[in-house]
């Protein structure tokens, strides 16, 4: 509840106006009570029907003006949920800049608990649980009233305004956490919902699905389990709170009504005293309804809360006036995070423009490893890469990438149009576009859609043949016209059409004097090398210069 209320006080005059504004729909809420004392000692005692109109008159009005001034209010405390919009935007550009090197090798996110969590955050955090938040202190004024009409009844009133407090300090953290567990039940659950869906052919071919029933069988009894518990003391609570409305009407007319033998109070008075004991009572059963779900949200805004402090791609950095594509590694060592041995040491070596630069060896030898460092997505452990005499380090990554043309041994793509997932925010001239696409010989197949380039990709494009992806992954990357052109394994999974396009797109690009790297085993690409990185080798990688 602490989030709620800072950021409810963060805006201190509409805070002062909701106050007001609560105040007045809490003193307007008198009315009804004090109708039906005026009723019974006025109306019913003496019979002047113009006294009955004009009381009948009077409450209507101020039935009226109360329901506008609960919607006024309610109008006014939506101008809070505009943070949850902020919280979502903050979330999702601290996603896109969090350090592309924790993503590779340390840190895992769940889309599934950070939709969650930002769920949680927008239904709690709402306008309707401000309000019930600030009704809670304005009890004080039922309780004042009922204090004035005879103290007996304000005590009485007094005591179980107190018992729902008493209720959720008992029941509270065992519905918590059960609450708890049950997310982490259905996010298994999740899990194995994704696994049945995204590895269908897995488990269909090499007999996964026992396991999988063996885990659903397993989690479905727990959930079952766990619901039973839950409902059970959620229902034990809202059972207390429907009698302690019962419990607190017997005790104001019973007590109330010997009150009234004795001539302390009249009988409108006791009836009133009962509407106005009700009214006390009800913000506070609210509060105490909603208040497993505030734990919740603070709970959701703590893991949201730590995601902001996962370091990110540093934006600010120097930036080229040229990029010519110049590289000296000095000293190269890299190692992963709780691993023994490092995946290589003691790599020195000098790029030129007009040179390709091929990365060989076995897999797992830590080919795309070398790739992403030169391509920034990992950091160095140790070492240095100077590009055209700065340091990689130093310099802006935004900036960075967008001088290189990358492209990645298993290319990802977004869900939009085949144009989106190729151009994205860049401007490309639509000549040198219709040439890039004929020269990873794509053009033929986005001819080939009804709607072309503008054609929606489905499920990310991860149904599409793996030709199909490296060409647009090639394409996406020539798009950006650069000087450095970072490849990993590009002709993987493709034809001999396939291979002889990619092969000669190489060429093309070291005629116009580019700096390429390659991580490859392909032998037409290592014969047209000029460097050999032979990562086979450990833990210092071979060199080898390719005689022509």
């Amino acid at each position: 509840m602490k989030t709620l209320l800072a950021r409810v006080t963060s805006n201190r005059p509409l805070f002062a106006k909701l106050l007001v504004a609560s105040f007045l729909v809490n003193i307007l809420a008198l009315a009804t009570p004090i109708y039906v004392i005026q009723v019974l000692q006025r109306y019913v005692a003496y019979g002047v029907t113009s006294t009955l109109v004009t009381l009948i008159l009077g409450v209507t009005f101020i039935v009226i003006f109360e329901f506008f001034f609960r919607n006024i209010r309610h109008r006014m405390a939506r101008e809070y949920e505009l943070k949850n919009v902020e919280i979502a935007n903050t979330v999702l550009t601290k996603l896109n800049n969090i350090k592309s090197h924790i993503y590779e090798v340390s840190f895992k996110l769940r889309n599934d608990l950070i939709n969650k969590n930002l769920n949680i955050i927008q239904n709690t955090f709402s306008s309707s649980t401000i309000l019930i938040i600030l009704d809670v202190p304005f009890t004080i004024i039922f309780l004042l009233a009922l204090f004035l009409i005879h103290y007996q009844i304000g005590l009485i009133c007094f005591f179980f305004l107190i018992i729902p407090f008493l209720i959720d300090k008992l029941y509270s953290t065992k519905i918590n956490n059960l609450s708890k567990q049950s997310e982490l039940l259905q996010s298994s659950i999740f899990r194995i919902f994704d696994n049945v869906i995204t590895r269908n052919l897995s488990i269909k071919f090499f007999a996964l699905t026992s396991p999988i029933a063996k885990s659903w069988n397993f989690l479905a009894n727990r959930i079952a389990n766990n619901r039973e518990d839950l409902e059970a003391e959620k229902n034990l609570v809202g059972s207390f709170s429907s009698s302690l409305g019962s419990l607190l009407t017997i005790s104001v007319i019973g007590w109330g009504a010997t009150l009234a033998v004795d001539g302390q109070i009249s009988v409108g008075a006791l009836i009133g005293a009962n509407i106005l004991a009700a009214r006390a009572l009800m913000p506070l059963i609210r509060y105490v309804s909603n208040k497993n779900n505030l734990l919740s949200a603070e709970s959701a805004m703590t893991e949201i809360n730590e995601y902001m402090k996962i370091p990110s791609d540093i934006s600010e950095g120097v930036t080229l006036k040229e990029f010519k594509g110049n590289i000296q590694v000095r000293d190269l060592f890299f190692q992963y995070p709780n691993t023994k041995n490092p995946i290589f040491e003691s790599l020195n070596l000098s790029i030129e423009p007009g040179n390709i630069i091929s990365i060989i060896g076995s897999n797992g030898s830590g080919k795309s490893t070398l790739i992403n460092i030169f391509s920034s997505v990992l950091d160095l452990t140790r070492g240095s890469v100077m590009i055209d005499g700065v340091e990689l380090s130093q310099l802006s990554k935004t900036w960075y990438r967008d001088q290189i043309a990358f492209s990645p041994q298993e290319p990802k793509f977004i869900d939009g149009t085949l144009k989106d997932n190729l151009i994205g925010s860049k401007t490309v001239d639509e000549s040198d576009f219709i040439r890039i696409l004929k020269e990873v010989d794509l053009a033929n197949y986005i001819n080939s859609r009804e709607n072309g380039i503008n054609t929606l990709l489905e499920d990310r494009g991860e149904t599409l043949p793996v030709g199909i992806r490296k060409r647009m992954s090639l394409a996406r990357a020539m798009a950006k016209q650069s000087q450095l052109l970072v490849l990993d394994e590009p002709t993987e999974g493709l034809d001999k059409t396939g291979k002889d396009t990619v092969i000669k797109l190489i060429k093309n690009e070291f005629r116009n004097n580019k700096t390429i790297i390659i991580a490859t085993n392909d032998q037409e690409i290592v014969n047209i090398s000029h460097t050999l990185i032979d990562m086979s080798s450990k833990p210092k990688p071979n060199i080898a210069m390719v005689k022509k």
